[in-house]
């Protein structure tokens, strides 16, 4: 049976990423990259929390950041309205 979600080691977690091993190593210490220390010593990292972390801080396209900017004015002025009605 062919395991669909491998564990990484620390070498290939880094390369997985694209970064080297010494900045994994921050990223652990830091907490920001969830692993597994099932020995006490080892660390190995699981495929989707790899994904997750490259995943994460996404840039908005020019499209998504004006369809955020409209809701947000709409949400304001519909809040401010509401504002000076109880006033």
């Amino acid at each position: 049976m062919k395991d669909t979600n491998p564990l990484f080691t620390t070498a290939e977690a880094a390369t997985y990423l694209g970064v080297s091993k010494s900045y994994l190593y921050k990223l652990m210490m830091w907490r920001k990259i969830p692993f597994f220390k099932p020995r006490g010593k080892v660390c190995f990292f699981d495929k989707e929390d790899l994904d997750n972390y490259n995943r994460k801080n996404r840039v908005l396209s020019e499209d998504e950041l004006e369809q955020k900017a409209e809701t947000y004015l709409m949400n304001k002025r519909v809040s401010d309205r509401g504002k000076t009605s109880e006033g």
